[in-house]
């Protein structure tokens, strides 16, 4: 009896009761020291709120996993996000596979924040309440971090007080600007920009934007986090872009292994359910400050050495062949339908639909696929690239 209470006791100290609120031991030293153990009725509402919700975006598994984990506990947490993120029919619908042709010669990563950036611009969206119909962009090639501002216009002016107003006056001047060959980058006012700040202006070669491939994924990824919060209309896109903007930056990056606030700020942003649950208390002040300033500079060391290994890791798979991908009759897929809206922004709508049923598999390439309440006329015969 005794030695079953001994062996119950580094047990017990894992848990402890903050203000009535059960609460588990974290050991992971990047989350709070108290983890919030969560009852089964709520797990949804926390699920939901960390990956539907504005302010979370409905970034990956992975990302999610990383804001939950480092303030809440249940059994089963990892599967429980995995399999949410997964079944999230809303992401389903807008992630589009790609596998591009060619080989891939990675950009070296810069070694502090804001040295090399990338921008660039999304739109045209339908004219906002407020007047935009662009969003211009710019991301911090070592920490990730983005920039975003809706515009009216995309004229050089608009473009040059971007430049200085949110990149130059508030993270210094780059020493290199990539951007794509469009006009506006080009403008005498822009070159002026340049001039001033002794930057130099990289532009990509024609029709290959992946020669700014971090800010090209990051539109990619901020227009689908967009689109999870437009309405039909798209009238109040520009209402939610600050939100989701946050959302990009206080998520990890899984090449740095940090999120872009935490490289660029040296500390991690609070969220509104921060200040409901209990808090892990800080050290002193000068120990606080102390462990900030060593932290810094190692951790944006070690972000640069794993954007040197994972650029060799993407390089190696890029180059390398396709998967081989099948699908067998009874499997439910999404199929991939272009669709055109007069008034509406294509990059706002949805890539896929669906679910469809695969009936039959043509060819290595081609499938039978019907919709799930069957019907001759509502079989369709596609190829592997639209499934």
């Amino acid at each position: 009896m005794i030695d079953a209470h001994r062996n119950a006791e580094p047990v017990v100290k894992n848990f402890h009761l903050i203000d009535g609120v059960l609460c588990k031991k974290n050991f992971d030293p990047s989350g709070k020291k108290w983890l919030t153990i969560i009852p089964r009725h709520i797990r949804l509402e926390i699920l939901q709120h960390f990956h539907d919700a504005p302010t979370a975006g409905h970034l990956g598994f992975s990302r999610t996993y990383d804001r939950i984990r480092k303030r809440f506990f249940w059994p089963g947490l990892y599967r429980s996000v995995r399999r949410y993120v997964v079944h999230c029919q809303e992401c389903q619908r807008k992630s589009v596979p790609q596998k591009p042709p060619g080989l891939r010669i990675p950009i070296p990563p810069a070694t502090v924040p804001f040295q090399r950036v990338g921008i660039d611009l999304l739109g045209r969206f339908p004219k906002s309440t407020r007047g935009n119909k662009w969003i211009i962009v710019c991301t911090d090639y070592l920490s990730r971090f983005a920039v975003t501002k809706a515009l009216p216009t995309v004229e050089a002016q608009e473009v040059a007080q971007f430049m200085m107003e949110e990149i130059v006056l508030k993270h210094g001047a780059p020493r290199v600007i990539i951007t794509d060959r469009g006009k506006v980058f080009q403008s005498k006012l822009v070159a002026e920009i340049n001039h001033l700040c002794n930057s130099r202006h990289r532009m990509t070669t024609r029709y290959h934007p992946q020669t700014n491939d971090i800010t090209e994924r990051f539109i990619k990824t901020l227009a689908d986090m967009l689109s999870m919060y437009v309405g039909v209309e798209q009238k109040k896109w520009d209402y939610i872009l600050p939100f989701v903007t946050f959302a990009y930056n206080t998520a990890k990056q899984e090449t740095t292994g940090f999120t872009p606030f935490y490289l660029l700020h040296d500390r991690e942003a609070e969220t509104t359910l921060d200040t409901v649950f209990p808090h892990s208390i800080h050290d002193s002040e000068n120990e606080y400050v102390r462990r900030l300033v060593t932290q810094a500079e190692e951790s944006r060391q070690l972000a640069r050495i794993r954007t040197l290994e994972a650029q060799q890791r993407d390089k190696d798979r890029y180059d390398s062949k396709p998967r081989d991908v099948s699908y067998n009759p009874g499997d439910l897929v999404w199929v991939f339908t272009p669709v055109k809206k007069v008034g509406l922004s294509e990059k706002l709508l949805k890539r896929y639909f669906g679910p469809y049923r695969v009936v039959q598999r043509l060819s290595d390439v081609t499938y039978l696929v019907e919709e799930l309440e069957p019907s001759p006329r509502r079989r369709k015969r596609l190829s592997m690239s639209s499934v």
